[in-house]
This record gives structure tokens, sequence and C-alpha cells, in this order.
């Protein structure tokens, strides 16, 4: 495996961010393609997001991610997001969604072997990044054939109302920089209600999708709130829960047991 890190500027950031890719080698294989005139296979991509106040070190410092994506011979793509930004196009702010959406994957096809086609793009994130990842399935439903979300599996508009978040100042300063207001989230293409209630009910094609979290997570009461609510309009997101808080050993375990999701497992 190739461990790699680049920086580019997306215009819809206007400005650097750092990108770190876990991509196989398999040098005599590239070199038998190139000596027969074409190009090596394009590789299946997890593209996988990190939490907020993390950063795209996240998982290759805190989890097994690299061997994991080695036994599999898949390749992983790590962006940098703002830490609070929930993977949203902010009312005051960058458009993020729009550059993990749409920017990054172009680029990184661009610069590595990477393939673009449905069947092989898989996207999947913790808490915040779980909301992104979950976000980008039901919103470029066409973009990945699965989603997988770990710990952030929550209407996202009751968190802030009814988890504390909303009552605090950081809370409040989060709500206002990305969507100006809780009225504004609401029924909003980042909220993730109203994204359950129109894919139902527009019957999209979405990706597979994937859920897991600890059972002493803060968050577990939302997590089987927005399943059951999901279930009840026959969208259907396979379930793990394991003993653990919202830490690095549930997603640890997570990111494997997605990874055998991915390839139907």
């Amino acid at each position: 495996m190739a461990l790699m890190q680049f920086s580019f500027l997306p215009q819809s950031l206007g400005f650097h961010t750092n990108v770190r890719i876990i991509l196989p080698v398999d040098l005599p294989e590239a070199g038998a393609a190139a000596g027969r005139g074409r190009a090596p296979a394009r590789l299946r991509t997890l593209y996988l997001l990190h939490g907020g106040g993390g950063n795209s070190l996240d998982w290759l410092r805190y989890t097994n991610v690299e061997r994991y994506a080695e036994r599999r011979g898949i390749a992983v793509v790590m962006p940098e997001v703002e830490g609070s930004c929930f993977y949203s196009d902010q009312a005051y702010g960058q458009k993020y969604f729009t550059y993990v959406a749409e920017e990054l994957p172009l680029a990184a096809e661009c610069l590595f072997p990477l393939s673009g086609k449905r069947e092989d793009r898989f996207v999947a994130g913790l808490s915040m990044g779980g909301y992104g990842a979950f976000k980008l399935a039901f919103r470029k439903p066409d973009s990945f054939a699965a989603a997988g979300n770990f710990s952030g599996l929550s209407f996202v508009s009751d968190i802030f109302e009814e988890g504390g978040f909303a009552g605090d100042e950081n809370g409040r300063s989060v709500v206002h920089a990305n969507w100006g207001s809780l009225e504004s989230l609401k029924g909003s293409l980042d909220d993730t209600r109203f994204l359950v209630d129109r894919a139902a009910r527009e019957k999209t094609d979405l990706p597979r999708l994937f859920a897991g979290i600890g059972t002493e997570d803060f968050s577990y009461r939302y997590a089987v709130e927005f399943l059951e609510y999901a279930k009840g309009k026959g969208i259907d997101i396979a379930f793990e829960k394991m003993p653990g808080g919202h830490d690095w050993e549930v997603w640890d375990r997570l990111i494997d047991r997605f990874m055998d999701f991915m390839d139907g497992e």
C-alpha cells in the first residue's frame, strides 16, 4: 500500500486543502498492463469523512483502516474540512458539500487510478462525517454503491434542538454559520428528515445503507428514532450496535464491518 498526501485549490473553497489517500500498489500488474499498451485497472474507492473537530489524519492515527484497505485491495480518500461545517454549503462560510460531492472526486479520479463508476464508489464517515456520508448518499444517490454512517445517525435538527447543542453558545454559532437558523435548516437539503421523506416519496434508488453505533453513545436514542422512521418509510438500513460510546474503539470495528458490507458480506 502507498500512503500519500496532496493539496489542491478547490474553487468551491477558495483555499488549499489537504487530502490523504491510501492506494493499493501492484507494480508488476501495472508494468504488465503498460507493456500490453493499456492502463492498469481503475480502483474501487472509499471516500472516508472525518468527524467534527477532526482532520484527514484521524482515520490513520486512530484506526487500522490502512490494513483493512490492503486486505481488500481498495483505495481510501480522506478529505479535510472545517471542523464544524457539517459538510454543508454554509450560509456564512464555504461550500463544503459542493467540495466533497463534486470537486474532490473529480480531482482524485484525475490524479490517481480511481474508478468513477457508481458500483466502485463508496462513502462513509463518523459522527459529523456519518451525517455527511448519508447526506451524500441521499443527495447524490447515483454516485455511490454503498454508504456507511457511524455514530452520526440522527435527524440533525433534533440533535441541535433537543440534544443540548442549540442551547449553548457553540451550538448556536454552528447553526448560524452553516444554515443561518434552525428554521432555515428544517425542510432544506441538509435536513435528514426531509431527505428521508423525499427519497421515500420519489422512490429513489439509494445506495445500500449501513449504520452502526455504540449503545452507550450519547446519540444512541436519536439513531434508534432515525432507524424506526426510515423503516416506516420503506428505507432499508443495515444496522449494527455494539457496546461502547462515541469513540474510536467503536469506529475502528465499524469501518472494518462496513468494508465487509461493501463486498456484500
